[in-house]
């Protein structure tokens, strides 16, 4: 009778999927005998990615290791700023004052580049906030002088 001899003198056994020495240290590919590759201790990439991750909570836990604080709110600039001339009919500009105002009025005066005053333009406005930047455009009725480069808002408040 034909027996397959394991390389440990004994006979192979089949266990439905290849032959298996009966020590269960080799088996059969079909042209040689193969170790079977046996683990030689712990895993350690999955301890240390488990330490790694316990460290992680331990320092959050403690608070070393806090989550980034929101940006600063931006200070609000009292005054007029980003004034600009959009057409020859529109401006713009960004305003904000310490109190609120029921009944703000702005006298625009449009400059050359020499400096020299050129047009006027009054605006109203109904209540202003305290502390808040508000953005402004104003249309005017009439062109805007030609010559203007800038202009220079004069806010009186009437409450």
């Amino acid at each position: 009778m034909n027996v397959m001899v394991a390389p440990d003198g004994k006979p192979a056994q089949f266990n439905g999927q290849a032959w298996i020495s009966q020590d269960g240290k080799h088996w059969w590919n079909g042209a040689a005998w193969q170790r079977i590759g046996k683990r030689r201790g712990p895993n350690l990439f999955v301890i240390g990615m488990g330490a790694l991750i316990a460290a992680v909570v331990v320092l959050v836990v403690t608070g070393v290791i806090r989550p980034a604080p929101p940006p600063p709110t931006p200070k609000v600039v009292m005054g007029v700023t980003n004034s600009k001339i959009d057409s020859s009919t529109q401006i713009e500009f960004d305003y904000a004052r310490s109190a609120n105002c029921s009944q703000l009025r702005f006298e625009i005066t449009f400059y050359d580049k020499a400096g020299h005053a050129l047009d006027r333009y009054l605006g109203t406005v109904n209540f202003v906030s305290a502390g808040t930047t508000h953005h402004y455009v104003f249309h005017t009725d009439h062109a805007i002088a030609t010559g203007s480069v800038r202009f220079a808002v004069t806010p009186t408040c009437s409450n």
